[in-house]
């Protein structure tokens, strides 16, 4: 049985390794992400349910809490590591191994198989992006991050009205 404390000890304490590649001294942790993505994610749910969606919050929730918990596990590594390694599939086997019965949440996720799946891939790529704003506005070289991170959530159909939402609210003066 998976120590939960433990896996939530090593999360909090568990840098996001690409700010600190950009010289982020204070590097948010995956915990830190984590927790932003979940409110992002619940936000998000509860904006397109009052336009007129439904969508399971709880769902979009438990989806969102859950979707880094392999990195308690394999760490955070920096995109050059993820992109050589097969990412996705090592995930995926921790998930199975460690956290069987949330193995199709984080499903849901990686693979953006339903709804939910999406609003928290979008959440995810939107929080980093929130991040890069504050990073920048802070001094630290995160404009082409921003900028591919944008055009990303960009390409996210239904979407575009929350974006610009976000980037009006964080990412003024940092993005157009």
């Amino acid at each position: 049985m998976t120590d939960l404390l433990a896996v939530v000890d090593t999360l909090c304490k568990t840098p996001r390794v690409g700010w600190l590649q950009r010289g982020a001294w204070d590097a948010e942790s995956v915990c830190a992400h984590s927790l932003l993505v979940t409110l992002l994610a619940g936000e998000i749910a509860a904006r397109l349910n009052a336009e007129g969606a439904e969508i399971n919050m709880a769902e979009v929730l438990a989806v969102a809490a859950v979707h880094d918990l392999a990195e308690a596990v394999l760490g955070h590594p920096g995109r050059e590591v993820r992109d050589r390694l097969r990412w996705e599939e090592l995930e995926e086997e921790i998930f199975k191994r460690e956290f069987p019965h949330l193995a199709e949440l984080f499903r849901w996720y990686r693979y953006e198989t339903n709804t939910v799946g999406k609003i928290v891939a979008f959440a995810d790529k939107l929080a980093t992006l929130i991040r890069a704003c504050r990073y920048k506005q802070l001094g630290y070289p995160t404009d082409d991050l921003a900028k591919a991170l944008y055009k990303k959530l960009m390409a996210y159909d239904g979407l575009a009205h929350i974006l610009d939402y976000y980037v009006g609210r964080y990412c003024g003066g940092v993005l157009p």
